[in-house]
């Protein structure tokens, strides 16, 4: 994990990329849930498996998917390549300074895959320390109809994450953009990220998964600046 600047001056949290082989990450950012083939094997050999389900995730994915605080990944479904396989890049914009306190930021997650077809993601701002660790921290708002934010059930956080409209890349890149409101409270917080891209075949097979751990503390003021020596 890097911070480098943007092409507009931006900074930009950075997970490692390297040249590697094309990419076929999850179809459609789906993080479909189904069987690794038709049917089953009457005598299933050795190799990952996969919990069959009927329902494609169209949506997004179900809460806790974002490989924070043990939550699994959308690897718990897509399997064919080891989890963050060089080949893609995947990078949060807008927070490489830090944030500032009660403020809104807005926060684009942006993926960069070779002959990238379709694509997804899962977000998830989190306290890092002290009581409130691993609760959800601030809150989210979508700017537009490419991102939405859910709420699992039996906990108190955010995930905000793709819509079917989100899916689609423009020249490999797909980015989803969305405000995030900082708490008042001046300590660590955790960005986890989960994301991939496909071929657009609906197959959960000889996908590849990419996850990022972000640590954001706030911004440091910048000093006032003084009228000088008289």
């Amino acid at each position: 994990m890097s911070l480098a600047a943007g092409a507009a001056g931006r900074a930009v949290r950075t997970i490692a990329s390297s040249p590697g082989p094309a990419a076929t990450l999850c179809a459609a950012g789906l993080f479909a849930m189904a069987t690794a083939a038709a049917g089953p094997a009457a005598n299933p050999g050795p190799g990952p498996h996969v919990e069959a389900h009927t329902e494609a995730h169209i949506e997004g994915p179900p809460p806790g998917h974002t490989g924070g605080f043990g939550e699994p990944t959308c690897a718990a479904c897509h399997i064919g390549a080891p989890l963050n396989e060089p080949g893609s890049t995947l990078q949060v914009l807008g927070l490489g300074d830090g944030y500032r306190p009660g403020q809104r930021h807005p926060v684009t997650i942006r993926l960069e895959s070779f002959d990238m077809r379709s694509a997804g993601f899962q977000a998830s701002f989190r306290f890092d320390d002290g009581q409130r660790r691993g609760t959800g921290a601030g809150e989210i708002r979508t700017l537009d109809d490419r991102v939405t934010v859910v709420r699992a059930e039996d906990a108190d956080t955010e995930y905000v994450q793709h819509t079917r409209a989100g899916t689609r890349p423009v020249d490999d890149v797909a980015e989803w953009t969305f405000e995030w409101r900082a708490p008042e409270t001046e300590t660590p917080i955790v960005l986890h990220v989960a994301a991939n891209s496909g071929s657009g075949d609906d197959s959960p097979l000889d996908d590849l998964v990419y996850t990022g751990s972000f640590r954001l503390t706030p911004a440091i003021p910048e000093p006032a600046k003084g009228r000088g020596a008289h």
